[in-house]
């Protein structure tokens, strides 16, 4: 396995990791909880999740199938929040089993990829990984503000965090 690759997994693993201590802590709140409009990028608690985890679904999409070159138009689906604890898992290890099979020319090939106005754009399947990853990231950080206004403590979701907690797993 090439050093590129190594680097992805740690990093999808850590945004694997990190999805699921939000997933954690989003878990005590009732329906009108997770769906209350806090004023956020896409309002409330679910519809932020259900776009972070349509995002990594599209691009996951978006790497496995070069010849769909189109992203689909529209708003995400609207799953519940017990359909996205329980598919996250999934998605997660789908992109490590893709991850796992690439090549560094897999990952460094430019594909086409067409967003829903039509503009076009290439670029490199491993910047689509970089992006989920950073993109997730972003919708985190404000989850954790809305956890706050909950009076729910967020969990640590910080990089040292993962690194550490993988650390004293590896101990064991």
């Amino acid at each position: 396995m090439s050093q590129l690759q190594q680097l992805l997994l740690g990093h999808i693993g850590y945004s694997g990791w990190a999805t699921g201590q939000i997933l954690n802590a989003c878990s005590p709140l009732d329906s009108d909880q997770l769906d209350l409009d806090c004023g956020a990028s896409h309002s409330s608690i679910l519809r932020t999740l259900r776009h972070i985890h349509d995002g990594e679904r599209v691009w996951l999409r978006r790497l496995e199938e070069v010849d769909n070159d189109r992203l689909p138009p529209g708003p995400a689906p609207e799953r519940s929040f017990e359909y996205l604890v329980e598919s996250w898992p999934v998605l997660r290890e789908s992109y490590r089993y893709w991850l796992e099979a690439a090549t560094d020319p897999d990952l460094t090939e430019e594909i086409l990829t067409i967003l829903p106005d039509g503009a076009e754009f290439r670029v490199p399947r491993l910047q689509i990984i970089l992006h989920v990853i950073n993109h997730t990231s972003y919708h985190r950080g404000q989850i954790v503000t809305m956890l706050r206004a909950h009076g729910v403590e967020p969990p640590n979701t910080d990089l040292t965090c993962y690194y550490a907690t993988m650390s004293k797993v590896a101990e064991r």
